[in-house]
């Protein structure tokens, strides 16, 4: 591929980087704020970003091999040593950067996760618990009761 495909390829895997890295921010940040809407609508929007990244990906490799190089970093390396420009190797930085923090983000959001995941099973275990020591949390009727009392909530 000439150097100015690949610059133009690079550039646009970059850019392509730069959505998902976007997505992953508004997810973190989703899950800081317990916005689960928001959560569901960036799913799909951070799933065609994924596949933009492997499509792109996917062609670099082929490319790569096509130059009889491994499809890795070390193959990247040296067609940027054989071929590359100064861009070309400031482009593949940027697109090493970030993806590392890609994976960082994506550790966090994996903890953000798992805090949400303990809250809520801490949540469930307490009903799950006034439930079966209490006789329920509603009454026959279908009113809410105080577990300690068996008085309709709503009693004055």
């Amino acid at each position: 591929m000439p150097d100015t495909g690949r610059l133009t390829q690079l550039a646009t895997e970059r850019a392509a980087w730069q959505a998902m890295l976007n997505v992953m921010g508004e997810e973190e940040q989703a899950l800081i704020n317990g916005d689960a809407d928001l959560l569901t609508r960036l799913t799909a929007s951070k799933l065609a970003q994924l596949h933009t990244l492997n499509n792109l990906a996917s062609a670099r490799h082929q490319a790569l091999l096509a130059a009889g190089l491994s499809a890795d970093p070390i193959g990247m390396n040296a067609w940027l040593t054989q071929h590359g420009l100064p861009e070309h190797r400031d482009q593949w930085q940027q697109l090493c950067h970030m993806e590392q923090q890609a994976r960082e983000i994506n550790l966090r959001i994996g903890k953000l996760i798992e805090m949400r995941l303990a809250t809520t099973r801490q949540a469930l275990n307490v009903l799950i618990h006034a439930t079966t020591t209490q006789g329920g949390l509603y009454d026959q009727a279908g009113q809410s009761v105080a577990a300690h009392t068996g008085k309709p909530l709503t009693a004055a």
